[in-house]
């Protein structure tokens, strides 16, 4: 129930859970109370609030349009990094443009922007790259910040080809993200690049929803001596949290025995992500994937068709979405969305929880939030490890469908 009192939209529990479009709202959750306040909204219904499994921090922004805990449609997700970079294109320098993203939530919506931008710009030197959970084989980071309130705090950077990073006073960074509350975790980033070298003429800092209320540009810009910082958002407020003292804070998922094969990510994989860099055409565009992969076509009975990338594995399997829904954009509803190793508590905004054991073999659960797999007729799954990295009880749990490996090599979801 919300009732307004002195100005304030007060939330009575989490059923109320999609934020008005401006104006200050309270939020009660198990262990205090959230007080968001929205003050300039572009586009509407961003995101939904969720409770968080972790002691550091309750509160969680689901993005209904990230597709990493909500299914999205691809043309949806597709508007939202055309909208940011339409306002970002214009604050770039003229030299290189370096585009980051943050793994694990924000690894594809990094790439889009990166996409959007080599689609606008194709002549330019533009390269991208994303901190990752998972040090690529027989390679060092280059370097490591740390997200305090994370669950997984380690962030590695591999160190890309220079052709991918080119700075100097011309060049421009663009870091990207889901949100930012406090600008800490774009702060480390910036500061980490600057001590290895890495220095820009600008930085732009890219979120669909910034609440640090101007924090995270002046945190960059003090962490890099003063690089001229500008942020864009497609929402922007700021918000306060109220500890409930007498509340027990939850406790983070235990560590659990490993039951996938250990993996470790390697550059000669065909299908995964992008940890040591990308550039220009280098990765295959969705109509090449939906040609030459060998998944069985769609029939006149798959009218509801869900993609469904793991972990850090996002780019390809939504660029693979997004054909799919440009074949037959009037006759077939398309979802895109991630498994992830984010703890959220089951509510309004999670509504359907499939857990199970990590892809990697690190010895930890992962998620599969808000799938039912009744609501679709056709399930893809894409990984970048072997088929024994998407544990029979995921497997059961879909029941239906393929899952394409880091080979290409496509495989029946339910043959195991």
């Amino acid at each position: 129930m919300a009732i307004f009192k002195k100005g304030l939209l007060r939330v009575e529990s989490l059923d109320y859970c999609a934020p008005s479009p401006t104006g200050t709202a309270e939020y009660a959750f198990r262990t205090g109370k959230l007080e968001l306040r929205i003050d300039r909204v572009d586009v509407e219904n961003l995101f939904v609030l969720a409770e968080r499994q972790n002691p550091k921090r309750a509160f969680l922004f689901v993005s209904t349009v990230l597709g990493r805990h909500i299914p999205v449609t691809p043309s949806k997700h597709r508007d939202a990094l055309w909208a940011l970079t339409e306002k970002t294109q214009p604050l770039l320098l003229d030299g290189p443009i370096f585009v980051m993203g943050y793994a694990e939530t924000a690894v594809g919506i990094g790439a889009g922007i990166f996409d959007c931008l080599h689609q606008k710009l194709p002549d330019r030197k533009i390269g991208y790259l994303h901190t990752t959970r998972h040090v690529m084989r027989n390679a060092l980071p280059w370097f490591t910040i740390i997200e305090g309130h994370s669950h997984a705090q380690d962030h590695n950077i591999m160190r890309p080809d220079e052709s991918y990073c080119e700075f100097g006073p011309q060049s421009t960074l663009v870091l990207v993200d889901d949100e930012t509350t406090t600008g800490n975790t774009f702060a480390q980033l910036a500061e980490g690049l600057y001590a290895q070298g890495a220095k820009f003429g600008r930085i732009i800092l890219v979120t669909l929803t910034d609440w640090s209320d101007d924090r995270a540009r002046a945190c960059v810009e003090a962490v890099t001596g003063g690089t001229e910082t500008v942020a864009v958002s497609l929402m922007s407020g700021s918000w306060v949290w109220k500890q409930d003292d007498s509340a027990k804070l939850p406790k983070l998922p235990a560590v659990a025995a490993a039951k996938c094969p250990p993996w470790e990510s390697d550059s000669c994989s065909s299908f995964s992500s992008p940890r040591n860099g990308l550039k220009g055409d280098e990765m295959s565009g969705g109509d090449h994937l939906l040609s030459t992969l060998p998944v069985p076509p769609m029939g006149d009975r798959d009218k509801r068709i869900l993609v469904i990338g793991t972990g850090e594995h996002v780019w390809q399997p939504f660029l693979y979405a997004e054909a799919v829904e440009q074949v037959s954009p009037d006759t077939r509803q398309v979802g895109f969305i991630a498994t992830t190793r984010s703890p959220i508590l089951s509510g309004p905004a999670i509504e359907h929880k499939i857990t199970f054991p990590d892809h990697f073999g690190i010895g930890l659960d992962m998620y599969l939030h808000n799938v039912e797999p009744d609501d679709w007729d056709r399930i893809v799954l894409f990984t970048e490890t072997t088929i024994e990295g998407v544990h029979p009880i995921l497997r059961r749990a879909l029941g239906k469908g393929h899952i394409v490996d880091k080979d290409g090599q496509v495989f029946e979801m339910m043959n195991f």
